[in-house]
């Protein structure tokens, strides 16, 4: 069997697809369906009501209640589609760690090349992703700029400007002291609660607000990390760069950091959690990472494809001449309910 073909690609990319770089992804957009329609249609749901059921007396009949409303938006998901290139020479020369004298092949180098590639285009494309995943909760809009892209999917386009689940401090934590800092916490806590109808659980904390937390809040004796300690949470399960803080009492929530950064396109290193910012989560709230169709040009006809990664080979002529191998994805993350998470504008 042809190792380059889409079929044999695609069984060597799902199986290396391991990253501990996606706290945010798979904490929060669990869900991954894929669509056969490169356009995704999505309803984002409202805030819901509390009505209770009317008393009616039985000769008069019942009453007719409307349905809570919803919203559809549809946004063609975005592309992203990195390549590398294997030349000759690149399967003649020893590779890193190969042995002096080895004795493999042009072939068997190719092999293993191909699987390093696919391996290192898969990760690019997952740190694209997690970084979709933090603008969606933390700015509620994805930016899309690159070669034929220059918008922006606002999911909170259509909210008035004190509806939107984004709070901007009046007095600055790092000028307030404890029991200002818990009194905004239970505040926006129950803020949350009456109009989304989500209970947050989880306080994820840049790290400028998470220095400000510890040293005003820990003085102050609020974090409890007997959670840790009874073993609710195991610090050694965390996935990489996140840190459980303890749990505050006063407003029932676990805190945590999550320190991971990325190479922007002006190649500027950014925190994915944004320094002053934090964010109340609720990871009961609907959301989706969803993928979009994609279309692969053959010698002979288009050919389409559902899935979260499509991997392409073929081998190319003009300058540089060799061995293309690409990886093709249309990720989109959804936040369908978009009061389940309220960011906090915490430090000036």
């Amino acid at each position: 069997m042809d190792m380059f073909t889409t079929r044999t690609m695609l069984a060597m990319v799902e199986e290396g697809q391991k990253s501990n770089s996606t706290w945010l992804r798979d904490r929060y957009f669990t869900n991954r369906p894929t669509f056969n329609t490169q356009k995704i249609d999505f309803d984002i749901i409202g805030r819901g009501g509390r009505k209770i059921a009317p008393f009616v007396n039985p000769k008069v009949g019942g009453v007719v209640l409307t349905r809570e409303g919803f919203r559809t938006e549809s946004y063609e998901a975005p592309e992203v589609s990195p390549m590398r290139v294997t030349t000759a020479e690149d399967m003649l020369k020893r590779l890193p760690g190969e042995t002096i004298y080895s004795a493999k092949s042009p072939t068997q180098r190719a092999a293993e090349i191909l699987g390093k590639d696919l391996s290192d285009l898969d990760d690019i494309i997952t740190r694209r992703e997690e970084v979709m995943c933090a603008e969606a909760l933390f700015q509620g809009k994805v930016t899309v700029k690159g070669e034929g892209y220059d918008e922006v999917l606002n999911y909170w386009a259509h909210l008035e400007t004190k509806e939107q689940p984004k709070t901007t401090l009046g007095t600055k934590w790092d000028s307030a002291d404890a029991a200002q800092i818990m009194g905004d916490l239970r505040t926006l806590r129950r803020t949350m609660i009456q109009s989304g109808g989500f209970t947050p659980h989880e306080l994820i904390c840049g790290s400028k607000v998470l220095d400000t937390i510890l040293d005003k809040l820990t003085t102050a004796k609020q974090l409890d990390m007997r959670r840790v300690d009874m073993g609710a949470i195991d610090p050694q399960h965390l996935p990489n760069g996140v840190t459980y803080w303890g749990y505050l009492k006063d407003s029932g929530l676990d805190v945590y950091s999550y320190d991971e950064w990325y190479t922007d396109d002006a190649g500027k290193e950014q925190p994915m959690v944004p320094e002053k910012l934090c964010m109340l989560a609720s990871p009961n709230a609907k959301t989706m990472l969803a993928y979009g169709l994609v279309a692969l040009t053959g010698d002979e006809a288009i050919k389409f494809y559902e899935g979260a990664r499509v991997p392409d080979s073929w081998v190319q002529r003009a300058n540089p001449s060799g061995r293309i191998v690409q990886i093709k994805s249309r990720p989109l993350p959804i936040i369908q309910q978009i009061h389940g998470f309220h960011v906090i504008e915490a430090l000036a």
